[in-house]
């Protein structure tokens, strides 16, 4: 009998576990939101660590503002510096590379220069993981 309760306790706990994860990621992102308010998401879902959530607005506003530099360059380096926190350095390296190539084949001056030393910074720590 005491054993009976113990694994249901333990299947509520894995059910309840299970619903509260999947339902902290989004099932549909707004359309009408600025830059600006999907970053914030998607720092405040990466504070709670929620980071598949976080990713996805991240990506909404590589995919949405993708003309605009500035911000693509803001939420690439924060799906970068989210792949760090995983360990997950392979992507981590391919986001981190593709802000570098940016900056390299940009008018100086014309980006701001703080997600440049940031990637740069983060690929620094993926090399010397790999040696």
């Amino acid at each position: 009998m005491k054993q009976n309760t113990i694994q249901k306790i333990l299947f509520v706990a894995i059910f309840a576990a299970i619903f509260v994860s999947c339902s902290s990621v989004p099932k549909e992102i707004p359309e009408d939101l600025t830059a600006q308010e999907l970053i914030q998401k998607g720092q405040s879902e990466f504070e709670n660590g929620h980071y598949k959530a976080s990713l996805m607005y991240y990506n909404a506003v590589t995919e949405r503002f993708a003309d605009t530099p500035a911000v693509y360059l803001e939420a690439s380096y924060e799906i970068g510096h989210l792949y760090m926190k995983q360990k997950d350095y392979s992507k981590a390296e391919v986001v981190l590379q593709e802000i570098l190539d940016i900056y390299a084949n940009a008018q100086p001056g014309t980006l701001p220069g703080a997600y440049h030393k940031l990637a740069q910074l983060e690929m620094n720590k993926i090399k010397e993981k790999n040696n």
